[in-house]
């Protein structure tokens, strides 16, 4: 049992922020360092469909099913989220606190997710 416990931690994590997302926008827009333009209200329904719809879809069919290649799916990327934001930070100059932290965040996640399928 022991490391396979890992992949459903980040999953209920991921799931969190999911609904987090879908039920307070603004609050997700803020977390993530976007604004969203009252102008423009498809903007809120962007951030619900992407930071809440697509997380809370992915996750929870990872949690739901168990399935070892949805936990693997959802680790490639986090993992790769991490891995563009720090060739962002390179090329757009914007390494700061919050890109180093969300690089730390995304990483762990990738982690959390995989560990049990790359080492078990």
């Amino acid at each position: 049992m022991g490391l396979y416990v890992l992949p459903y931690i980040g999953g209920v994590i991921g799931l969190g922020l999911g609904l987090f997302a879908i039920f307070r926008p603004y609050g997700a827009a803020k977390l993530v360092g976007i604004k969203i333009d009252e102008a423009l209200p498809h903007s809120i329904s962007e951030v619900r469909a992407t930071y809440g719809g697509v997380f809370v879809g992915g996750h929870a069919f990872a949690l739901v099913t168990g399935s070892d290649a949805a936990f693997v799916t959802l680790a490639c990327g986090w993992g790769l989220t991490g891995i563009v934001r720090l060739v962002s930070m390179v090329i757009d100059r914007a390494a700061n606190g919050a890109n180093y932290g969300g690089t730390a965040f995304e990483l762990v996640m990738a982690a959390l997710l995989a560990t049990p399928f790359v080492i078990g």
